[in-house]
């Protein structure tokens, strides 16, 4: 039923007992284990850089990843017929449940372990610094955008939201450009690493009391604290206020940080950049970037739940990092 796969596994020394298919990818059934197979979403230059990476963090004793199996010509790709394909070991598809705080623990401590190996990596080759600082710029980027999306909202918001709701909106892109002018004071992502960029549930497996961190076709070169801090936020959106709202026991933000550091440690500066990443509203940005950028003449109700999310949090994450010791 899928001989051409079966042949594209072959290129990469596998022999397939069966084949099943999921949504983005296949698995692949042998006699080594299981494996999956998909076509790749990223450049051949940017899978290159990926394997690479990921090369470097398995010689560090990092497996937790999953990592790209290479063909007989020693890539981590096959091509053909303009399409690019990659396999990598197949963890499972138990994605890691936000709401329960033991696997949360484990999949922070990975992402420790891993961070620490991205910084080995500093005395060999990743680590740049630079004038020409990629995290900062990312953030001065997202200043302009701002400026366009304020602009829109104080000339058609009215269309779409209360003079209230607009009134919040207002203050989190005041609160925005703030957070980038004293991420700038601090002198944030001097030095850059490579990042995940997508440490959310579905790219974290949790299988027998281990997590793996797998789907790097977003990674960038940027501060490693991007990650911990999307990791964190993502923590508070889907277990934090929903557990606070129903008398649920959650980590506190100096919990957290304590299993992560396990594995390193931050400076004063980084500690205070942390706190203004977490309080950068990104997922704001985003939705009203998009959100402009298609030009509706009405709200989707899934810009409109996001929205209302995010004002519906607000408050409760800077409580969250004020309750802490940063």
């Amino acid at each position: 039923m899928y001989d051409n796969i079966a042949k594209i596994a072959n290129k990469f020394g596998l022999k397939p007992i069966n084949i099943y298919k999921c949504r983005y990818y296949y698995v692949l059934n042998c006699s080594n284990g299981a494996y999956s197979l998909s076509q790749a979403r990223p450049k051949i230059n940017k899978i290159n850089e990926i394997h690479k990476v990921k090369g470097c963090l398995f010689d560090y004793g990092i497996h937790n990843i999953d990592k790209y199996c290479v063909t007989e010509n020693g890539l981590p790709y096959f091509e053909e017929d303009g399409k690019v394909y990659v396999v990598s070991k197949f963890f499972g598809s138990n994605e890691l449940d936000f709401l329960n705080n033991n696997q949360v623990s484990v999949a922070i401590n990975e992402i420790g372990r891993i961070h620490k190996g991205l910084k080995f990596m500093n005395e060999e080759m990743l680590f740049v610094a630079s004038e020409n600082n990629p995290t900062l710029n990312m953030y001065k980027n997202k200043a302009k955008s701002l400026e366009n999306v304020k602009r829109i909202i104080l000339q058609k918001g009215i269309k779409f939201w209360s003079k209230d709701k607009i009134k919040v909106f207002l203050e989190l892109i005041e609160e925005s450009n703030e957070n980038y002018q004293r991420l700038k004071e601090v002198g944030y992502g001097r030095v850059s690493t490579y990042c995940h960029c997508g440490l959310k549930e579905g790219n974290i497996i949790y299988k027998k009391g281990k997590a793996y961190i797998i789907d790097w076709d977003n990674m960038k070169y940027l501060n490693y604290i991007e990650d911990i801090a999307f990791f964190i936020k993502r923590y508070v959106r889907k277990n934090c206020f929903y557990a606070e709202n129903h008398n649920m026991e959650y980590f506190s933000l100096d919990e957290m940080l304590k299993r992560y550091i396990k594995f390193g440690s931050f400076d004063d500066k980084e500690i205070e950049s942390i706190k203004y990443v977490l309080l950068y509203p990104h997922r704001f940005v985003s939705t009203m970037e998009e959100f402009f950028r298609t030009s509706k003449n009405f709200v989707p109700s899934g810009v409109k739940n996001k929205l209302d999310e995010i004002v519906e949090q607000r408050e409760f994450m800077k409580n969250y990092i004020l309750k802490s010791s940063l």
